[in-house]
């Protein structure tokens, strides 16, 4: 099983499709997370359907930052979306090859230090509520090194 997710920083940019239409094409991901779309619901409408996955499910931006898109296709996976979140969509994934199931976690973290507590804690708390092997990807607005900063206050 194939997952990708990448941080497009804005969905209505007029080279998504073509871009997504690559990672299709090199990666050939089951499944795809494209996060930070900042998209409206009229948005999401007129794209989604068009980057030539089968299935889709979203979230919404918050105050015009975030959002997230999950996409598929049940050719190596059977995914159904178990909770969707302002921050998160959590997938149960059943990899046809493997013959195993997994949560598959898509994640756009808050990146104000007064919201992250929060986020971390509510993963924890449903962390125990999963009992299969559990991927979490996405953008967790953390950083290793403050030298990796770029903009915005320190």
């Amino acid at each position: 099983m194939k997952v990708v997710a990448w941080n497009v920083q804005g969905a209505k940019k007029c080279q998504l499709r073509e871009e997504v239409k690559y990672l299709r094409t090199v990666h050939q991901p089951d499944l795809i997370f494209l996060l930070e779309t900042m998209a409206s619901d009229a948005t999401k409408q007129k794209i989604l359907p068009h980057l030539g996955f089968d299935h889709f499910d979203y979230t919404l931006p918050i105050n015009h930052s975030g959002g997230i898109w999950v996409l598929w296709n049940k050719t190596n996976i059977m995914a159904n979306v178990l909770i969707k979140e302002e921050r998160a969509i959590h997938m149960l994934v059943f990899d046809v090859q493997m013959q195993k199931f997994s949560i598959i976690s898509g994640v756009y973290a808050p990146a104000q230090p007064s919201h992250k507590d929060a986020f971390w804690n509510h993963l924890n708390s449903i962390n125990h509520v999963f009992d299969n092997p559990w991927c979490l990807i996405g953008d967790f607005n953390e950083l290793e090194y403050l030298a990796d900063k770029i903009g915005g206050l320190r």
